[in-house]
């Protein structure tokens, strides 16, 4: 089942950036479905694109999209910030903030997991 996160940037610049980034990404590029997008933060409305939406699925994981985000971070100082937003299909949403590596790849390989728990229910 695929898993659907929003990638929210503090600008319209840095998200941008982080599109452009992923789309090089081969197995985003393959295997993800990127699309851009704005916010539905009622106190950011009328902001411009500041939020991607990808689908990550049976050939991208978790661990890809982290080493992704990871490496567009690292290549910017400093480090923009960056939101992963899931909501699971019965409305429980989870925010992760993206402060390093290891903690995003963990953080996304137990989403992954959570879904690929629920479809096998």
């Amino acid at each position: 089942m695929p898993v659907r996160l929003r990638l929210e940037c503090d600008s319209t610049a840095d998200a941008e950036s982080l599109h452009r980034w992923l789309r090089r990404e081969q197995a985003v590029r393959v295997d993800g479905e990127l699309a851009r997008g704005g916010t539905d933060d009622p106190e950011r409305m009328g902001t411009l694109l500041d939020v991607l939406t990808l689908v990550i699925g049976s050939g991208l994981s978790a661990g890809q999209l982290a080493l992704a985000v990871a490496g567009w971070r690292d290549a910017r100082r400093p480090a923009p910030r960056v939101t992963v937003t899931h909501t699971a299909p019965d409305g429980a949403v989870t925010r992760i903030e993206v402060a390093d590596h290891a903690s995003l790849t963990a953080a996304l390989t137990e989403l992954e997991r959570r879904e690929q728990n629920r479809s096998d229910e």
